[in-house]
């Protein structure tokens, strides 16, 4: 249909804008801790963007419900004060017929949210967590501190006396005993810098001294170089693998834990929790969207604005997603709240398809007349006396 085609556009093109303006300044904030690791520990660029680009779909399950309601709100109030609205409705279109679009785009964010929370966020999740292990093991280790002894793993002791404007070392003594089967080797070297060989660190140090102890004979060989490079491959050691939350667990993963691990047994009720909370709370998308339509749409045209009915509606939303997160918390200490996350997901849902039929309308406005008789006739009565009509 034409309408449902013009409103879909208009919808899709306005979400789409907000969420990916809503991103940038997300990302704006909160990619500046990354910039800081990742600098901080003299990473390649790369991991930077890289970290940024997973950290995109744990934001979206915030910002595109928070876009699409955006969107709504702000599309059908634009037609109404255009009368485009009126136009519509006097060509016979109904009210679900004027919904329908932000229904079926409503549908569809709520399933590819579901996408998300289900596997797409725990896998990057889980590649954010690694890469900071790799980062933390694999660059930090050589962010050498001056004038003090700088311990790896207890094998190996870097010691700086001061370090130049354009990351030159100076004053360099180094003890390395990580090769278990020759004896400790000390180097002493009047300068050094940090190389990249293929993104691993390397220490190049200059005019030197290395000095050894034969085990045997006790005897102290001596090399004198003037250039010596020190290869410290997996100084911080492998990315240690660890125990995974419910962050970064997928649904199969939270459904189906490994009972032999005792961190998994103890955390059973919280998995199960998380992966019903994943799969009901992409809806609130759904949800947030008929309450927008139900608020907009119903009722009598107010030529002087819809901004009581846009602040109406933006309170109802904020309402159902503090009740929504709260029964999540809930829920993760007393599974018994499960069915009050799912109601209060899915009858705003059912309400707002029924009053956005016929009978439903109808029911409403007889609901709403009949209250506004009774509350207009509640301060109807005898006038007071000395009173004059």
């Amino acid at each position: 249909m034409l309408v449902t085609r013009y409103l879909f556009k208009n919808l899709f093109t306005a979400t789409i804008f907000i969420a990916v303006t809503l991103t940038l300044v997300i990302w704006l904030t909160q990619s500046l801790k990354l910039l800081e690791l990742v600098a901080n520990s003299d990473a390649p660029p790369g991991m930077f963007i890289r970290l940024v680009a997973l950290t995109l779909p744990k934001f979206l399950e915030i910002i595109l419900p928070l876009s699409l309601v955006i969107a709504v709100i702000f599309t059908y109030n634009r037609l109404i004060m255009d009368n485009e609205i009126v136009v519509m409705r006097s060509c016979g279109i109904d009210q679900y017929g004027l919904a329908r679009p932000a229904v079926l785009l409503a549908v569809g964010v709520s399933i590819f949210l579901t996408l998300i929370t289900t596997w797409i966020s725990p896998r990057s999740f889980a590649m954010v967590d690694s890469m900071r292990q790799t980062i933390q093991t694999k660059y930090s280790a050589f962010l050498l501190r001056e004038g003090v002894f700088n311990t790896f793993g207890g094998n190996l002791t870097i010691y700086l006396h001061a370090r130049q404007s354009n990351g030159d070392m100076t004053g360099l003594m180094i003890y390395d005993a990580r090769d278990k089967s020759k004896p400790a080797t000390v180097i002493t070297a009047k300068k050094g810098r940090i190389t990249m060989d293929d993104n691993i660190p390397d220490i190049m140090v200059f005019d030197g001294m290395r000095q050894q102890i034969d085990p045997a004979s006790g005897a102290l060989s001596k090399l004198y170089f003037s250039q010596y490079t020190i290869q410290i491959k997996g100084l911080g050691g492998p990315a240690q693998a660890h125990w995974k939350d419910a962050e970064e667990r997928t649904l199969p993963e939270l459904l189906s834990p490994d009972m032999q691990n005792p961190k998994d047994r103890t955390h059973t009720r919280a998995f199960l929790a998380a992966a019903y909370s994943r799969i009901i709370t992409p809806w609130n998308a759904l949800t947030f969207t008929m309450i927008a339509l139900v608020v907009i749409l119903l009722g009598p045209f107010n030529r002087r604005g819809q901004n009581f009915r846009i602040i109406a509606a933006a309170g109802a939303i904020v309402l159902m997603q503090a009740l929504s997160l709260a029964l999540v918390n809930v829920s993760q200490r007393h599974l018994g709240a499960m069915p009050a996350l799912l109601t209060a997901t899915l009858l705003p849902i059912a309400g707002g398809f029924y009053l956005l039929h016929a009978k439903g309308e109808q029911a409403l406005m007889a609901t709403l007349h009949n209250w506004h008789v009774r509350h207009n006739g509640a301060h109807d009565g005898p006038m007071p006396k000395g009173s004059s009509a």
